[in-house]
């Protein structure tokens, strides 16, 4: 009886080659994420510096502010948040958390502002879209 035809790399040959296709792989995979979270003004925090090592957090503010008004901590990150405004007024991300920062305190027309603006320059900004309707809602219970 005839033995058919083999079709294919014998399996000594075709496992490494598939083992060494998905190291490629995996290691692109994380090369990509390392590059990514390397870049400043990450939504995942500030990344890492030139170097590689990860930079030093800010020191921590005070939790008490004494005159009143919003804690140092709150205070430091709208200053951040203006400021990247000013730098790029498309800034869709930093928009829709001060957007976020308003909504969290019941400013209700302000943060509708700025969730307009940010899907002005992003109409898919998911998080805009979602802060706009709360903020909407908040607003008619409010009236």
């Amino acid at each position: 009886m005839k033995q058919p035809l083999q079709r294919g790399l014998p399996l000594r040959v075709y496992l490494p080659i598939v083992a060494l296709i998905g190291a490629i792989f995996l290691g692109a995979v994380i090369w990509l994420v390392h590059a990514g979270f390397a870049t400043g003004g990450s939504v995942f925090g500030a990344g890492t510096g030139s170097n590689g090592h990860a930079a030093a957090p800010p020191a921590a503010p005070p939790a008490v502010n004494v005159q009143g008004g919003p804690p140092a901590g709150v205070q430091m990150q709208l200053q951040d948040l203006r400021s990247r405004i000013a730098r790029n007024p498309k800034d869709d991300v930093a928009l829709t958390q001060m957007g976020d920062m308003f909504l969290a305190i019941g400013r209700y027309r302000d943060a509708i502002s700025f969730y307009r603006r940010a899907l002005s320059v992003n109409p898919k900004n998911v998080a805009a879209q979602e802060g706009m309707s709360e903020a909407r809602s908040g607003l008619k219970s409010a009236q």
